[in-house]
């Protein structure tokens, strides 16, 4: 969502957050309802899922590392404000905790090891849904204001090479954990 509000404003991130949300609500939905004992059987896809994943991370580090080197500015894919725009952000959101391993872990290990799930009526998961809400906008919401405040500052030359090496070197890390996990 940081990422979003620097390059394209925090209504864009404000749609990402969103998409992200629905993303967490869908693993949630699955751990809650008892189909975690058939994700578990999707183990092959989660394989796959990571590796591709750990491409792509690659990819974007290559990516910021390139933009470090040149000072290129990556072009956006979709013209701002277009309504393919908007929906390939909602899309994007979704798909990063779908595609992520660890919201896959979070919801559908951790949440049945702590949330006994016999217990659970449509009327506590609504109330689960809407505790997930009202914690999740909040936050969202602190992290795109503190980044829209910063776009400024982070647009200037020497900022962005730094954020962008730095950018290269958290993704480098990750896919590499991805892989090695």
């Amino acid at each position: 969502m940081i990422a979003r509000t620097l390059d394209t404003g925090p209504w864009h991130a404000a749609v990402y957050g969103a998409g992200i949300l629905l993303g967490d609500m869908f693993w949630f939905t699955l751990a809650v309802t008892g189909l975690s004992a058939i994700a578990t059987q999707l183990s092959a896809f989660w394989v796959a899922a990571k590796i591709i994943g750990a491409l792509y991370l690659g990819w974007m580090a290559f990516k910021a590392f390139w933009s470090a080197w040149t000072g290129a500015r990556p072009k956006p894919v979709f013209k701002a404000g277009s309504k393919r725009g908007w929906i390939a952000t909602f899309v994007a959101g979704i798909a990063m905790p779908l595609s992520n391993p660890k919201p896959i872990v979070f919801y559908l290990t951790l949440v049945p090891a702590f949330v006994p799930l016999e217990a659970i009526t449509p009327l506590s998961y609504l109330l689960m849904l809407a505790i997930m809400i009202a914690m999740a906008v909040p936050t969202a919401g602190f992290y795109i204001g503190l980044a829209h405040r910063a776009r400024n500052w982070m647009s200037t030359p020497q900022v962005r090479r730094g954020a962008d090496i730095l950018t290269g070197c958290v993704m480098t890390g990750i896919a590499i954990l991805l892989i090695l996990r």
